[in-house]
Parts: structure tokens; sequence; C-alpha cells
């Protein structure tokens, strides 16, 4: 599918083609997962464990030779553990989603990695001001350039001192049921360094204190709303 949707750009007149900029989401965990020498670069060699992480590298390497083709231009953001409010809770990801719910519906979150297991964390209004930015430099770029960036905040914890942040935040610890599962196909380090762009950087200023009180707040904003809906 992704693949009939760039030959369709290819196929748009040139004098189009040449002012498209696009940018394609990939994911730090789907291309790196098997890469065991964190923190990891641009430059490190991609290593996918899963289905998702070859159909993220495969898209990545198709949008480039389009853009070989056809001359747009793309920005790819490896992006890492990305967070805030909105997400869809339906799916089950978006562990700080998930721990945050717990103070709220009184069920507990259930955790199936080790509580050493390292993740990067990047609230969403920070992660979107460096797409942002990010395409619009791209786009003055030469027709043609494909540009991959590693988009976290760079300051990566466990899941252990994860928790910890929540309960400090929160006031109260979370309620949390660790899990017997082998946690197969899931990197225990996935810490980066983009050398990319670097100065994007500036636009993570959310802290991950500020990110977990703003992603529990939305919540429960949207808790009491729904349950007065129609009164």
């Amino acid at each position: 599918m992704f693949q009939r949707f760039l030959d369709a750009i290819e196929a748009l007149p040139e004098e189009f083609r040449h002012q498209l900029t696009f940018f394609l989401a990939s994911s730090v965990g789907g291309v790196y997962g098997g890469n065991p020498t964190p923190p990891y670069s641009e430059a490190s060699t991609p290593a996918p464990i899963s289905a998702y992480g070859d159909a993220k590298l495969r898209m990545e390497r198709l949008i480039g030779r389009s853009a070989e083709r056809g001359g747009i231009r793309v920005l790819v953001g490896r992006i890492t553990n990305l967070y805030g409010p909105g997400q869809n809770l339906a799916k089950g990801q978006g562990l700080i989603s998930v721990i945050c719910k717990t103070y709220l519906t009184q069920e507990p979150a259930s955790i199936f990695v080790s509580m050493d297991t390292i993740r990067d964390y990047i609230f969403e209004d920070d992660c979107a001001a460096i797409v942002v930015e990010g395409v619009r430099e791209v786009a003055q770029r030469a027709a043609g350039t494909t540009v991959t960036k590693i988009i976290g905040s760079e300051n990566a914890v466990s899941i252990g001192e994860l928790i910890g942040e929540i309960r400090r935040v929160r006031r109260r610890s979370p309620m949390i049921v660790i899990g017997s599962a082998s946690g197969e196909g899931q990197a225990p380090d996935l810490r980066v360094r983009s050398t990319v762009m670097p100065h994007l950087r500036r636009h993570v200023d959310t802290t991950l204190a500020a990110g977990i009180h703003s992603t529990f707040t939305a919540m429960s904003m949207e808790r009491f709303v729904g349950s007065h809906s129609g009164s």
C-alpha cells in the first residue's frame, strides 16, 4: 500500500513533486532493537527484531528511493517513546499513560519486562516542534534529499526510575503487577544520541515530571467530562 502511494506521488508532474516535503514517522525501537551497542545515533547499524521494525525500515528505504527518483524531499524521524495527552488507551500502549490510568480506575497495570529496561521518553509537543522545524529545514534543501534523524529527549530512564518519578509526581504509588513474561522482542536499552540536526534538541524543554503531570491532568479531565456528558 505504501509503495502504491509513492508510485502515485512519483507520477505527479515534476513541478509539483519538487515542491513536496514529506515526514515519515519511524521508530528507534523498531529500527535498532537488535543492535547491542546503545546509545544509538543515525550512524548506528539498523537491526530490527520484529515484523514492525522490518516494516518501518522498509518504508524508510522505499521513500528514500522515491525521493531520488521523484525529486521530493524527505525527513525520516526515528522516534523514541512518545507520550502525552490523548493517547489511545484502548491499544494498551504507552507505559506512562497506562500507569497514570491506574490512579483513575484503581485497576493495576501489568508490566512484563525488567525494571532495568531503559527507554527514552519524549513529550508529544516537543516531538511535534522538532518535526515541524525539521521539515521546514529539509524543504530548503536540494530536490531528492532524504534526511534521517533520531527524535528523542536523550534523557533515558529505566522503567524502575519512571515508576519512581510517577510516584513522586502523584505522591503515592501506582498499582502495578509485575508479570513473568520473558520480554522477548524487547530491547533492554534504547538510549539515543542524535548527531543529525542536533540544534533541534532545543525544543526538548518538557521535563519528565511536567510531562507526567500534563498527561495525568488531561486523562482526569477527559474522564470527568465523559462521566458528566449528557447530564
